[in-house]
């Protein structure tokens, strides 16, 4: 039994069906065929593929995949994998949060199998849009580097939608791959089904769902994988807690948005256009000429307009909205504007909680060590300005968004179980044969995009699954 068919669902459901188990995945959304996507973002549309779960005060809305493929339908493609001394990070605590058996070396073959599955390989430069081509500039401006990145594209059109799902099939998501071979070795996944909660029954569990079809029901399983994503896992388990009693006071805690920050830069006259409404919504490269000093890497993208609105992007000391701004936004969009993505390393300090059975998240990026983490950001993002004679642009009304699209940590794998809900294969402490491998087992920060991590550690988990159960 799996709950959520995205990279922590579909994985299992493949590997354990190939070694002849029976599989039942149960998917909140429904299938979407290339047909069925819409190069839209209508917030109208994007909610049919999406679920959205507001942070308690409503500052952020927390977006992840809700469609059968999960995230992987509507990530934007970037699958490197992480360096090595993500798996040595220790929080402001003085925690190590990644088993020591979990080191870039273990996990090296199970990312080789991922990329091979979803045809993973590195961007050329020919496929590189002007966007990136700018920020490539911009690092030899410093005298410093940056390369393409990993993507799972074939015959990319560069249209610039991949976080409103490929109509083109370019983008190799679970849909092309893992799904379909899932099914042909015998899995059924079972889509618009919510579950609501898991119970010991003989033999395994019991898990209650919602069927659109059937009403309330139930299925029993020897073993249970939780795989809804950050929020939907620990959510299902909070629910259960009245029939899981032993579960970790932890589940929930160490929420961890990867250190996602947004920079935005307003280029000076007489560059190039940066053409910022052209090529994959991932621009192609990063660098990593940080990552030594401050643990970070940047890469850039291409958005619509609606940036502008929706981060509050302006300059400092200027507002955000009025007919001045707009017509700024209006002249610097297309040719003069460029944002990237910072991704770092930071201790887990938000959490998930329910409020009338539905979760919420409390993410408050004021904390000393996340505001530590923010300026040391921010001084980078002011060096590559002056370095540039650009401006650095502010994304939220006072101060720089932190983005909402990689949820980590609230069922985090790990060898404390003081700190940890589920150990180091995924299994949650003190219930055998229950599960979780997705984002939300993942114990920290990446240092990279998280999607090929997370599923590295779910092929990883499957194969202690398999060899065990």
């Amino acid at each position: 039994m799996i709950i959520g068919s995205g990279f922590g669902g579909s994985i299992p459901a493949l590997r354990l069906a190939q070694n002849g188990k029976k599989v039942l995945v149960l998917e909140q959304g429904q299938a979407h065929a290339e047909k069925d996507l819409k190069q839209s973002y209508d917030p109208k549309y994007l909610v049919t593929i999406n679920q959205v779960v507001p942070s308690d005060d409503y500052a952020v809305l927390y977006q992840s995949g809700m469609t059968l493929g999960g995230g992987s339908v509507v990530f934007a493609g970037l699958m490197n994998r992480a360096p090595s001394e993500v798996f040595q990070f220790v929080d402001s605590s003085g925690y190590k949060v990644w088993p020591d058996t979990v080191t870039r070396q273990a996990m090296d073959p199970y990312y080789a199998m991922v990329e091979q599955m979803m045809s993973v390989r590195q961007a050329t430069w020919d496929e590189v849009p002007k966007t990136g081509g700018t920020f490539a500039r911009m690092m030899d401006t410093m005298g410093l580097t940056c390369d393409r990145a990993n993507y799972p594209y074939v015959n990319c059109r560069q249209c610039g939608y991949c976080e409103a799902g490929c109509i083109y099939g370019a983008k190799q998501d679970l849909m092309h791959n893992y799904i379909p071979q899932a099914q042909a070795a015998g899995a059924e996944f079972r889509t618009g089904c919510i579950a609501m909660a898991i119970m010991p029954a003989t033999g395994g569990y019991s898990v209650q769902y919602m069927d659109p079809y059937r009403g309330g029901t139930s299925v029993q399983g020897t073993v249970v994988i939780l795989a809804a994503g950050a929020i939907g896992s620990a959510a299902i388990l909070l629910k259960s807690r009245q029939y899981l009693p032993q579960l970790s006071p932890q589940v929930g805690q160490n929420f961890n948005n990867n250190g996602d920050l947004i920079l935005a830069f307003e280029l000076p006259d007489g560059w190039p256009s940066v053409e910022y409404y052209k090529g994959r919504a991932n621009a192609g490269v990063m660098t990593y000429a940080f990552w030594d000093e401050y643990r970070i890497t940047i890469h850039t993208g291409t958005g619509p307009p609606g940036i502008f609105s929706g981060m509050n992007v302006h300059r400092p000391g200027e507002l955000p909205w009025g007919l001045g701004f707009k017509q700024w936004a209006k002249e610097i969009y297309r040719s003069k504007f460029i944002g990237g993505v910072v991704i770092g390393l930071v201790t887990g300090e938000g959490y998930v909680y329910l409020s009338n059975d539905s979760p919420l998240v409390h993410f408050s990026p004021v904390t000393r060590s996340y505001t530590d983490y923010t300026n040391r950001v921010v001084s980078v993002g002011n060096a590559i300005a002056q370095a540039n004679n650009a401006i650095l642009l502010q994304t939220r009304t006072n101060g720089y968004e932190y983005a909402s699209a990689h949820q980590l940590s609230t069922v985090r794998i790990g060898d404390d179980p003081l700190r940890s809900p589920a150990d180091p294969y995924g299994q949650v402490r003190g219930y055998q044969g229950l599960f979780v491998s997705d984002s939300g087992s993942i114990p920290g920060g990446t240092g990279v995009n998280p999607a090929l991590t997370i599923a590295a550690n779910a092929e990883r988990i499957t194969d202690y699954i398999v060899n065990t159960w």
